[in-house]
């Protein structure tokens, strides 16, 4: 497709690409993402998308670390706007849920290895800086966790499985086959209660330790 005037054509080509790739993942998802429906609906031409990005792995790379940008943002300020080492880590938590029930397929490209160039620096850098929020958080909240022993290092990375498991078993609609639920939202509201759960229990371990 060409573009039907000059004044036509985006001005900014790779935002209007990325833009163009969010609104077809939300329609398509990751797997029926195709660079010429992208540039179509960009309104450039079909060659345009390799020349910016190389192939279809280097456009959805260049998505997920839009998606890891958001995802920190939205990490770290709900991180800013709670008091107190335990209440970072339960508004983490649920913010970390909210991201994905919210943008299920960005969610889900952010994590598809065999999508993305995982050796793109890019992504490496904006992958590193959102979950670092999560560590330094984590770690935070475990402080008194098995005297700052191994328990505690192992924390962030239980925290990050349990609400990244619990995002993906509202996806596949898991929880709501086993539970009963009959919508996405009430499974929705139910993870949240569980991640509340588990991050209290992190948290009353790290008080009970001597």
């Amino acid at each position: 497709m060409t573009p039907a005037s000059d004044s036509a054509y985006p001005t900014d080509v790779r935002a209007a690409l990325l833009a163009a790739a969010r609104a077809e993942l939300l329609e398509n998802g990751a797997g029926g993402l195709s660079l010429r429906a992208i540039a179509a609906r960009a309104g450039v031409s079909r060659a345009t998308p390799k020349w910016h990005f190389g192939h279809r792995a280097g456009l959805l790379t260049a998505l997920a670390v839009e998606g890891f940008a958001e995802l920190g943002q939205v990490l770290g300020a709900a991180v800013e706007g709670a008091a107190g080492p335990a209440a970072r880590f339960t508004a983490l938590g649920r913010a970390y849920m909210d991201f994905g029930l919210r943008n299920p397929e960005l969610f889900d490209l952010m994590f598809r290895s065999a999508e993305l160039d995982r050796d793109d620096p890019a992504l490496g850098r904006a992958h590193r800086a959102s979950f670092s929020i999560l560590v330094d958080t984590a770690t935070e909240a475990a402080g008194g966790m098995a005297g700052g022993g191994a328990g505690t290092q192992d924390v962030p990375l239980l925290a990050w499985a349990a609400s990244h498991g619990l995002v993906l078993l509202v996806h596949g609609g898991a929880l709501q086959t086993l539970t009963g639920l009959t919508s996405s939202d009430e499974a929705g509201a139910l993870a949240h209660r569980l991640a509340d759960t588990f991050t209290e229990l992190v948290r009353a371990s790290g008080e009970a330790t001597p």
